[in-house]
């Protein structure tokens, strides 16, 4: 299976974006690939199939999606069809702090991080399909991203970042306007908690909060920290923090990055917090854990 290097196809390391338009012709297919960079897809015309995490559903003109790093997807098209794909690619870097920020903005979130996390379960149906309006508005906002793209003229750069960042926002809009509610369709309130354990899993990094949960499983957060207490026998905060410490104790081991900086890669701003809930969790500070555990970690490798 193929794995597509950003230096390959983004535009450079100061600037790691791309937009383009493709077309996948009829019996054709694009193979299962994976990217360490972003795409965002917009499906502007014709219909096809697409196979995220080995799992196959139809796709037709006003579709949008993301595929985050490292997921493994395919396209094909059955005979008559033409499918008419504009690709966005980015890394996460780009829009580093803008993303951030708007990972406080339920409806992004339910967008950017939930939608393509849901997508594999068959009993997910609905994504997001743009009705005809917003169609035409979304095609508008992609044209101006590619002339800015092909033309290169002084500025471009930042004009790109601010038109992409309106996009996401725009795209934020709709999905809150269509009333999507994903996870409360997907029956048990037991499956329920086990998905959001997973979606934490994933993106323990993202400031996600109590209240975004909650919203997201359609209840209040009083009932949603009973349910989910009870199935994980931990507090909601208590569980993420778990995770990132976790994968902050990997990190440690891994490579010789600061502790800070570790801390902020697994989703902590203050340090002192957690550096508190690294002790808490495993018993020691992080500079302690590293020393005692970073000689055997390395000779096992």
């Amino acid at each position: 299976m193929t794995r597509y290097e950003s230096s390959a196809y983004l535009d450079s390391k100061s600037f790691p974006f791309h937009i383009s338009i493709y077309v996948v012709q009829t019996c054709d297919q694009v193979l299962p690939h994976s990217h360490e960079f972003v795409e965002l897809a917009y499906i502007a015309g014709g219909s096809g199939r697409h196979t995220f995490r080995d799992v196959e559903f139809p796709i037709l003109e006003g579709d949008v999606f993301i595929i985050e790093p490292d997921e493994v997807h395919a396209y094909s098209v059955e005979s008559g069809e033409n499918l008419i794909v504009y690709n966005v690619l980015f890394e996460p870097s780009l829009l580093k702090h803008e993303i951030s920020l708007m990972s406080g903005v339920t409806p992004f979130i339910d967008f950017y991080y939930v939608e393509p996390f849901l997508r594999h379960t068959m009993q997910f149906q609905s994504h997001l399909r743009l009705k005809p309006a917003d169609q035409l508005e979304m095609k508008a906002m992609l044209e101006r991203l590619l002339l800015e793209y092909k033309e290169k003229h002084l500025g471009y750069q930042i004009l790109i970042k601010t038109k992409l960042l309106e996009l996401f926002i725009f795209l934020s809009r709709c999905y809150e306007s269509y009333h999507y509610s994903p996870i409360t369709s997907l029956a048990t309130d037991e499956k329920m908690i086990l998905l959001v354990c997973d979606f934490i899993r994933q993106h323990y990094a993202k400031p996600l909060t109590l209240t975004q949960i909650s919203q997201l499983c359609g209840m209040s957060k009083s009932s949603f920290s009973v349910k989910f207490k009870h199935y994980t026998g931990q507090t909601f905060i208590d569980f993420r923090n778990d995770v990132r410490i976790h994968h902050a104790a990997e990190s440690l081991l891994k490579n010789d990055d600061k502790v800070i900086a570790i801390a902020q890669n697994v989703g902590f701003d203050d340090v002192s917090h957690f550096n508190k809930q690294f002790k808490s969790i495993l018993g020691c500070s992080p500079v302690e854990y590293r020393q005692r555990h970073k000689s055997n970690y390395s000779s096992k490798l």
